[in-house]
């Protein structure tokens, strides 16, 4: 990680990511989500103004000390109490089982290790909890797939490790999720091989 990384990228993410495409994207992915919710990906705090109010307490995990900053006045504004802690070793700092929702919106695409991350969610989650996602990744048109391929290596330079090809399904799945609603397409407005979209929800699935 360097200046770019740490100082610059946060400030450039927390302008493209939030837009009326977006907005919609992350009210349409938590209008479901209640209870005590884990936030995997926090950021600069963009969907905390859209929450619904079956919402009890979020906590957000997120490594980026300037996305932090960024989001102070969208935790000072939330209805709700929000805790923001980093990881350990690659580990959540939260018990197993603590939540009844996970969010994850935008996120997958750039952890490094996303198959741990979600086994690390997975442990998380109560077991009668749910996973509510929304990701970009690999498009089913293989023209498109292949123009992923040839862009991903700038679009990781550029986006502090964001990935185009992710199959984010399977690597939902791999996690020790159940897919339980899957929708798969392009969201207006973005070009295809950065805008096809995985919405979601899922569940634990067995040991």
């Amino acid at each position: 990680m360097g200046f770019y990384d740490d100082h610059l990228l946060p400030h450039i993410l927390n302008f493209i990511m939030d837009t009326k495409q977006m907005e919609q994207e992350r009210k349409r992915c938590l209008a479901e989500v209640k209870g005590t919710v884990l936030e995997v990906g926090l950021g600069t705090g963009l969907n905390l103004p859209h929450y619904p109010h079956a919402v009890a307490k979020v906590v957000g995990v997120d490594p980026s000390a300037t996305s932090a900053k960024l989001a102070r006045k969208r935790i000072e504004a939330a209805p709700f109490p929000v805790e923001v802690m980093g990881l350990s070793a690659g580990r959540m700092p939260v018990a197993d089982g603590s939540f009844d929702s996970i969010v994850c919106t935008f996120t997958l695409c750039t952890i490094s290790d996303a198959a741990a991350a979600l086994l690390e969610m997975r442990r998380a989650l109560r077991p009668d909890g749910r996973l509510y996602f929304v990701e970009h990744g690999h498009a089913d048109d293989p023209k498109v797939a292949r123009w992923q391929e040839r862009l991903n290596g700038i679009q990781r330079a550029v986006c502090g490790g964001c990935n185009l090809n992710r199959p984010i399904g399977a690597l939902i799945e791999g996690g020790g999720f159940e897919i339980v609603r899957l929708e798969k397409g392009y969201m207006e407005g973005a070009p295809k091989f950065g805008g096809f979209l995985y919405r979601g929800v899922a569940r634990r699935g067995a040991a």
